[in-house]
């Protein structure tokens, strides 16, 4: 089983930290809340019901419970690290397989046959977020979605290759610039694409991969098999 791991990530180019959590269930997100509140925060709903604002002082935090993400302008761990073992031993709804809402917790699959496209909802490799972690030479998707990657792409068949970002050009590569750093937009086999993932937690690569900007990825002719392993996720994937 894939077990939680606190990582934090500061992302200098935006000035502010992130705090991979799991994909929190309502009652995991009340006990965040109250935890947060008996340390001194002014929590209240965010813009949507899944969403809390926590403030104390000039410290902000947004929390995105059903994305599993929290940012500040500050350093998070003080006041977010204690409430972990706490959120982890909640009863975890579901085991197995899953799917549906769970599923679509990660990704969406868009068309169909020539035209197919998996959209992914990653955390933090994503639009300006995206953009920042690669001038900044860091990577922020977490070991559960690269775990969702492989088991979707692993069972996907009539696709060979998938357009990506790498670090390294191969053949047909198209330099792309992110302030200082030069990638390459690439084409390349899914195995390797699978192979060479960049996570959180496994550091800088000799040879990397990163999912696209807009994290969708092109799958014409595609047969895709949408199932997810709740168990293979560990305690990052608390759904239900």
């Amino acid at each position: 089983m894939l077990r939680f791991s606190l990582q934090q990530v500061h992302v200098p180019s935006l000035g502010r930290y992130f705090l991979p959590l799991p994909k929190l269930t309502n009652d995991q997100l009340e006990k965040l809340s109250a935890h947060l509140e008996a340390r001194g925060f002014n929590v209240r709903l965010g813009s949507k019901p899944t969403k809390r604002v926590a403030l104390r002082g000039t410290q902000r935090i947004a929390i995105d419970g059903a994305l599993g993400l929290a940012s500040s302008g500050a350093d998070l761990l003080d006041a977010i690290a204690p409430a972990v073992p706490e959120l982890l031993a909640a009863p975890r709804p579901g085991a197995g397989e899953v799917g549906g809402d769970e599923a679509a917790s990660y990704f969406s699959m868009k068309g169909s046959g020539a035209s197919s496209q998996l959209q992914l909802f990653p955390r933090m490799e994503s639009l300006r977020i995206w953009t920042c972690l690669r001038r900044d030479g860091l990577c922020g998707l977490t070991p559960d979605e690269g775990i969702v990657l492989k088991q979707v792409l692993g069972r996907t068949s009539g696709v060979s290759s998938v357009d990506c970002v790498t670090d390294r050009p191969r053949r047909g590569s198209k330099p792309l610039q992110v302030g200082k750093n030069v990638y390459y937009q690439s084409t390349i086999p899914v195995a390797e694409f699978l192979s060479t993932l960049r996570t959180i937690d496994s550091g800088s690569a000799k040879s990397a991969s990163y999912l696209p900007r807009d994290s969708v990825l092109a799958l014409p002719g595609a047969r895709l098999d949408a199932r997810l392993t709740a168990d293979e996720l560990g305690e990052w994937c608390y759904l239900g």
